[in-house]
């Protein structure tokens, strides 16, 4: 799931052995056209090491590894997302990671989020994407 000004598919995620084989799945998928969105890094909730790829549709899939292990015994919890947040070590998050390439959508979503008071993405949120997108 994914809080922010849109609503949809972000990614899907595939749970590979070990860092070797996040390695060689990046390199697979180079050689069939992808482009590395993100990665290699390792994720602050849930501590996996990851690597984001988009296919040359530009759908984005994720290898990762070595991630936190829970059982019914923990409770869940609720973390907001924030850039600086998302990885212990690794290259700077991306602007395509983030997706905030201006489209006439984004717009439309931006608007319309910040019109729901439902919605927890607000004007406080917006800027620090903002601030995300243009670092």
């Amino acid at each position: 799931m994914h809080l922010g000004p849109g609503r949809g598919y972000v990614h899907s995620a595939y749970q590979v052995a070990d860092l070797d084989a996040v390695a060689m799945g990046g390199e697979f998928l180079e050689e069939r056209g992808y482009h590395r969105a993100w990665g290699i890094g390792r994720h602050i909730l849930g501590s996996q090491i990851f690597d984001y790829w988009r296919d040359p549709d530009s759908v984005m899939v994720e290898h990762f590894a070595d991630g936190d292990m829970f059982d019914n015994t923990i409770e869940t919890g609720w973390a907001p997302m924030a850039a600086s947040g998302l990885a212990q070590w690794g290259p700077a998050v991306t602007r395509d990671f983030l997706g905030a390439k201006p489209s006439p959508q984004l717009v439309r979503d931006l608007v319309t989020a910040l019109r729901d008071r439902d919605n927890e993405f607000g004007l406080r949120r917006l800027v620090g994407l903002l601030k995300v997108a243009s670092s």
